[in-house]
């Protein structure tokens, strides 16, 4: 059962993955899903004091799984550039690190989180960018090839629910207010990112936040049998779309508890 366990994904026979939209994919997905649920209810338990502290720990976990995933790729002789962190997933455990060990404070009146622009924004980035980023990597996982009892596997599932939480937790809080009107923020975020990604994909041959080709079975392959060699131009136009669906969704649901509130 343990057999493909310890073994990344070149030393594996080939078939034995468990594919994109199968029942043990949705079987994984489920667990995911419950283990979000544990967090956020967990989380609104807590004080606004030990509410803080659970994002730090959060935050340090992103990074503390990320650190473990390399520590066995070292181990087993398998690290290379394949694995920098320079996916977008990978981007959220600077930006929740950063977030997290920002100062807030609670205001003893209303209960309002009090916390710089700049918190906020990184916050809100995380939930209208990052959350659907992590989202789409769990619905279209590059790592079907692997069997589901496979340590990269696991790991992967595990360490992109938690990256999914984090906004979440920060919404159901109130911490981030996201507003369309602050589109701007994740766009240049993109903007500043991607430039060098880019040119680090195509100097060394990878395909961090796929922009050197297209992910069969995902969205973007779709784009590209569609568009051919323009597919980045859709690629581009999807997560723009993505992110302004994000905020019309909350900005229609803000509108109608407002309405039902008068």
């Amino acid at each position: 059962m343990f057999r493909y366990f310890w073994l990344e994904g070149e030393d594996l026979p080939a078939g034995i993955g468990f594919g994109h939209f199968t029942p043990l994919h949705f079987l994984q997905l489920f667990f995911c899903f419950l283990l979000c649920l544990v967090l956020c209810v967990t989380f609104r338990r807590c004080s606004f004091r030990g509410q803080t502290r659970y994002l730090k720990v959060l935050a340090a976990a992103m990074l503390a799984g990320n650190l473990a995933r390399d520590a066995f790729l070292f181990s087993i002789g398998r690290m290379s550039l394949a694995f920098m962190p320079l996916h977008l997933c990978s981007f959220s455990i600077f930006v929740y690190l950063l977030h997290a060990f920002l100062p807030e404070r609670q205001d003893p009146e209303t209960g309002a989180v009090i916390q710089s622009r700049f918190r906020e924004l990184l916050g809100e980035t995380g939930f209208v960018l990052l959350l659907p980023g992590t989202v789409s990597a769990l619905l279209f996982p590059d790592w079907t090839d692997y069997p589901v009892l496979n340590f990269m596997n696991l790991h992967s599932f595990l360490w992109h629910t938690v990256l999914s939480a984090y906004p979440i937790l920060l919404y159901l809080t109130r911490r981030i207010k996201p507003r369309i009107r602050h589109i701007w923020f994740p766009v240049c975020f993109l903007l500043v990112i991607t430039p060098p990604i880019y040119a680090f994909d195509r100097a060394f041959g990878y395909n961090y936040l796929f922009i050197n080709w297209p992910l069969e079975g995902t969205p973007i392959w779709t784009i590209y049998e569609a568009m051919g060699d323009s597919w980045r131009i859709g690629y581009a136009a999807l997560v723009i779309t993505v992110i302004t669906a994000v905020y019309l969704i909350i900005e229609g649901l803000r509108l109608l508890v407002h309405a039902l509130h008068r």
